[in-house]
């Protein structure tokens, strides 16, 4: 069975908008051939990395999109990275600096797709001001993950007014070619999420940070993500949930780890929590999607 790690940061670390590496070069001790021996190990075919921008409030970067690029090119076949951005200065007027630098990653380096995290950066997804960044991603093909979730931080950082996922309803009925991916099931509102995506196929979403985060053994977060893949198949868009680990750093033991109890988990724990709370259980077929199938047409790579 094929495994894609769809939502991650691998690589990627936080540092004040003047240290930011740049190339792969500036990470010490990287070894991307370790890292795909290690992956092939536990079956991982492809992984996703994106730094994230959230200089406008908080002045800092989670890697670069320079960076972001090389880890691509370092090994084309296995790496989908993506860019970052904050659409507003901070001003709060349009960015469009940072639009031409993502067109110019995505044509001339060949990132993937776009993060944005409308939370840490104080802006409605549905402001209009943005939608500069919605119509660039359509013209060249290319999807989007949203961070509309709850969000770890102090509220003034983060006002969760800035995530609610009503506000991605209006993307869908301007831009019905944009696709997205909401990150970690749009939690805390998992079932709003879903209702749009009833009705809008280009939106998908992942479970990143529902098996294992942190480290921690998360029984209430695994019982809650059983509930929530239930629901997405009883909405009828189990087919657009996908993996991803969300892990941040550069530790490959500490990665790859993480995904052998995440994974693990989902092959032989999942089920048992779905019965367990009187779900059907997934299927070879659902499990494959969500595995890998899934986020393969998000990307288009299928």
């Amino acid at each position: 069975m094929m495994i894609i790690d769809g939502h991650s940061h691998m690589y990627q670390t936080f540092a004040a908008s003047n240290k930011l590496k740049k190339s792969v070069k500036e990470i010490e001790g990287f070894n991307i051939n370790l890292l795909l021996k290690r992956l092939d190990e536990i079956g991982v075919s492809q992984f996703q990395t994106m730094p994230q921008e959230m200089t406008r409030i908080q002045g800092q970067w989670l890697g670069s999109n320079e960076l972001s690029a090389d880890l691509q090119q370092s090994a084309p076949t296995r790496v989908i990275a993506f860019a970052a951005a904050e659409p507003l200065d901070k001003q709060g007027v349009f960015n469009r600096t940072r639009l031409k630098e993502v067109e110019k990653a995505i044509v001339k380096r060949g990132l993937k797709g776009l993060l944005l995290t409308p939370p840490y950066g104080h802006y409605y997804s549905n402001d209009k001001q943005v939608y500069a960044f919605y119509e660039k991603a359509v013209e060249l093909d290319i999807p989007i993950y949203f961070h509309h979730s709850h969000m770890f931080g102090s509220p003034k950082n983060c006002p969760l007014k800035y995530a609610r996922i009503w506000l991605l309803d209006d993307l869908t009925i301007d831009f019905p070619e944009l696709r997205f991916n909401v990150e970690h099931m749009g939690y805390p509102w998992t079932e709003e999420l879903l209702a749009i995506m009833t009705r809008s196929s280009n939106v998908y979403t992942d479970i990143a940070m529902f098996i294992d985060p942190y480290g921690s053994t998360a029984r209430g977060r695994r019982l809650l993500l059983a509930r929530n893949l239930d629901m997405a198949r009883e909405y009828g868009v189990l087919d657009r949930v996908l993996y991803g680990s969300d892990y941040v750093g550069e530790n490959i033991d500490e990665y790859i780890n993480l995904l052998q109890r995440e994974i693990t988990y989902i092959k032989q724990g999942l089920n048992t929590d779905m019965e367990k709370l009187g779900y059907p259980p997934f299927t070879q077929q659902e499990m494959e999607g969500l595995l890998s199938k899934n986020v393969l047409k998000l990307w288009k790579l299928e």
